[in-house]
């Protein structure tokens, strides 16, 4: 019976994971139907082109054109598209993270990481976020190198691919949010890794040989830039579109449109004077925290794939990675929002190395033969992954909570009904 039973979870194992992961989004998705979770965010998708050209203002056209053709409120329109795209990531990860599925604690550690899916369930303004159709792009361009580097497909079908979905995916992120630049060399280092894994990045003249050529499609995205240049966010403009937003959403709070009026340089002296100075109390301890943070996030990440893993993946071109997550990490002194930037590292990383091949030939969950060595692991993977809480931005937060903290929270709400919903989710128009 036993042995039918562990045979049965075996062979599902990987189905009854995905399951799981959805039924731990469900609340929130729920919530998010009556509640809204982010209203910075929400304000921030819904920037358009009424008064012409604008950074940030791709995504609001669609979103008002849905409204307009279905009479569907369009907040309600916002918040079933980030659970489409919450999904489609789910989705995504499941199919590339599977190949580790037999290394069980491994994959459920990378599964459930308070850095990666689970982010936006920790810390629920982590949600609704641009990134969050960013990470869909980078998750599916890692999916089709995977099967680049596992025979499942050709030079030419990726080309394609290249050129009619991965280049104009960035195009259009980058229309919605200029994060989406520093994003690109993630992208760039994943083509190499398919077109010409022995490119010698210091020889610029290389790139413009004929097998490289499909490389400088790049430069199209980065062009944007001199769009931003050239087409600044006038207050004037954002006050127009504020104004015809208000008609159509009432409650809307316009922080997120005005802000985008600050000259860059004076936006990134500002964002560094906040998160580097001492906090109210007078400690700088956020500057630890992040710091450990990211630290133990990204070295728990290499050393799964370069220690733990290592003979069962075929890594090349290892110094790749750390130029894809440098221009994120700059991030940190351009925004306060230090948590998605490590986030988003963290997903860099861990994408970065699931597109190569993996080879393992059997099941198991214990990593080292040493018995004290998985007892720590085990200790750490608990901790880490349950009580370790990376907040989205800013001072004064607490590390510790993490996902134990909404299984206390769901308690709170199913059996003592208490007013904690009203303190986790903001009631529309309550602001940030």
């Amino acid at each position: 019976m036993l042995a039918n039973i562990k045979k049965y979870i075996n062979k599902y194992f990987v189905f009854f994971s995905y399951i799981g992961v959805l039924f731990c989004f469900t609340p929130l998705f729920y919530f998010s139907t009556k509640y809204m979770v982010n209203n910075w965010g929400y304000a921030d998708a819904l920037i358009n082109y009424s008064e012409g050209f604008i950074r940030r203002g791709f995504l609001g056209g669609p979103l008002l054109f849905v409204n307009e053709i279905t009479n569907i409120e369009i907040s309600k329109i916002y918040t079933y598209l980030y659970i489409i795209v919450t999904c489609t990531n789910i989705t995504l990860y499941i199919l590339v993270l599977k190949k580790i599925s037999n290394s069980r604690l491994v994959y459920l550690f990378l599964l459930i990481n308070p850095t990666l899916l689970f982010f936006p369930l920790n810390d629920t303004l982590g949600y609704m976020r641009k990134e969050m159709i960013m990470l869909t792009l980078m998750i599916f361009h890692c999916y089709l190198c995977s099967n680049f580097h596992n025979n499942q497909m050709d030079k030419k079908k990726y080309i394609k691919f290249l050129y009619f979905l991965i280049i104009p995916g960035i195009i259009i992120n980058t229309l919605m949010h200029e994060m989406q630049l520093f994003l690109i060399p993630f992208h760039f280092f994943l083509t190499v890794n398919v077109l010409n894994n022995n490119l010698k990045i210091l020889k610029p003249k290389s790139y413009f040989e004929m097998k490289n050529f499909n490389l400088l499609t790049y430069l199209i995205p980065i062009l944007l830039i001199l769009a931003f240049f050239f087409f600044p966010a006038k207050l004037e403009k954002l006050e127009l579109i504020a104004k015809k937003l208000a008609i159509v959403e009432p409650n809307l709070w316009s922080d997120s449109i005005m802000y985008l009026a600050r000259p860059f340089f004076l936006g990134v002296i500002e964002e560094n004077q906040f998160m580097f100075s001492a906090d109210k109390i007078g400690t700088y301890n956020h500057l630890f925290k992040y710091s450990f943070l990211l630290f133990v996030s990204l070295i728990s990440i290499i050393f799964i794939f370069r220690i733990i893993l290592k003979n069962n993946i075929k890594i090349y071109n290892n110094f790749f990675l750390y130029l894809s997550i440098l221009p994120i990490f700059l991030l940190i002194f351009i925004g306060r929002d230090w948590g998605r930037w490590i986030s988003m590292m963290c997903w860099a990383t861990v994408l970065y190395y699931l597109q190569f091949s993996f080879k393992f030939d059997k099941n198991y969950f214990l990593i080292f033969k040493n018995f004290f060595l998985n007892i720590f692991t085990l200790i750490f993977f608990t901790y880490y992954s349950f009580f370790l809480f990376l907040p989205h931005c800013c001072k004064g937060q607490t590390i510790f909570g993490g996902f134990s903290s909404n299984i206390k929270l769901a308690y709170e709400l199913i059996i003592k009904n208490s007013n904690h919903l009203n303190k986790t989710f903001r009631k529309h128009g309550e602001g940030y």
